[in-house]
């Protein structure tokens, strides 16, 4: 995500750094609201957690200082907002988690002011709540149906063949995007499970290595929604797609990225991080063959490059859901729906839910049009 812009006077100038006694000042605060709140055990630990996290965030920006949230609270916080609506876009939480989330920053900021740090509570603005989403938006968000996914594969598989023959080995985007497409459509996975997380420096956030993928068992090893490393179960469909695309890519080491970035900056930035002879290396060549040469693994693609990569795809393709592109986390929900309708328990598994009942509940709907046909044929009888 973009560094957060602030709406400062001109006349004020950004600190370089936070001064130990801003940090201690805002760290002070939260121990404060969590001695002081009366909630169960179970809220403190997800407060302290969440408010963790949300003082990081502010940190990297050099805005953890309650002078900057006295000044700009309410834009601060719309962009929290913001970044908590991308997480979600990138299915690395859930709508409701978000709302949690935020509710939590909420209350905190209610105590710094009755704690006398601040004067009001930037969060309960309109304009700072705006871009949440919705906490029934996983009720309501799209999913490929099984049409959808058989026309995305079915291109991406055309396309691949066609290059292969023409090019043998040198077929490199039509077969990356086929293995892209066919570890979405048949795997289940979350987007940020898979692609780069923006301002996320977790290591399960950086995305999927080679390091992580047994070709041998088909499984991938993702840091999930549990925050814990899961395994990812691949289906039958997608394995010759991603070992075609790992015999093209050829990765120099395994760990090299399932899905590089293109994003040149980047991978300039990825040799100029490790080597100190960088200039002299890149003076005369290309990043590409410097990276290999060196064994330098580039970045992964974040979500948002994997979600403009599919939806060109899907132009390509002429493909569409409800009159817009399909989306990454519409492959989970529809996959999902699929085998939901056939077998819950192995829905359940597939996508790796905490429970049967959670996958109940994401597919209700189902359950219940198959209690309204139940019950119809009865009264028919």
């Amino acid at each position: 995500m973009p560094g957060l812009q602030s709406t400062k006077h001109p006349s004020h100038q950004r600190r370089p750094t936070v001064s130990v006694d801003d940090a201690t000042e805002f760290t002070g605060a939260v121990a404060r609201y969590l001695r002081s709140s009366g909630d169960s055990k179970q809220y403190r630990d997800t407060a302290e957690t969440v408010l963790g996290q949300f003082e990081t965030w502010l940190r990297r920006r050099n805005l953890d200082s309650f002078e900057d949230l006295e000044r700009d609270g309410e834009q601060i916080i719309r962009r929290y907002a913001d970044r908590l609506n991308q997480r979600v876009d990138a299915d690395g939480i859930a709508a409701s988690t978000a709302q949690m989330y935020y509710n939590v920053i909420s209350g905190f900021l209610g105590f710094c002011v009755r704690d006398g740090v601040l004067s009001r509570n930037p969060a309960t603005t309109d304009r700072a709540r705006e871009p949440l989403p919705r906490d029934d938006q996983d009720r309501t968000q799209q999913f490929w149906t099984p049409d959808v996914r058989r026309r995305l594969v079915e291109y991406t598989n055309d396309r691949a063949y066609e290059a292969i023959e023409e090019d043998d080995l040198d077929a490199t985007q039509a077969v990356r995007e086929r293995a892209f497409v066919h570890i979405l459509a048949y795997t289940g996975v979350r987007g940020a499970e898979v692609f780069r997380v923006s301002g996320d420096d977790r290591e399960g956030r950086q995305g999927l290595t080679w390091s992580r993928v047994d070709r041998e068992s088909w499984t991938f090893r993702v840091w999930g929604k549990s925050q814990s490393w899961e395994d990812v179960s691949v289906l039958k469909q997608a394995r010759d797609a991603i070992d075609r695309w790992y015999r093209v890519q050829d990765p120099p080491t395994d760990e090299w990225p399932v899905f590089p970035t293109a994003h040149a900056p980047s991978k300039y930035a990825a040799v100029r991080a490790v080597r100190e002879d960088a200039e002299d290396l890149l003076a005369d060549a290309d990043v590409d063959p410097v990276l290999r040469e060196c064994e330098i693994a580039p970045p992964a693609i974040t979500t948002h490059g994997a979600r403009k990569v599919l939806a060109r795809i899907a132009e390509d393709a002429g493909v569409e859901v409800d009159g817009e592109a399909p989306k990454l986390h519409g492959a989970r929900r529809g996959l999902g729906d699929t085998l939901f309708r056939k077998d819950r328990g192995l829905a359940s598994d597939i996508l790796r839910h905490s429970s049967l009942s959670v996958t109940k509940q994401a597919y209700s709907h189902i359950d219940a049009s198959e209690r309204g046909d139940a019950a119809s044929e009865l009264l028919d009888e």
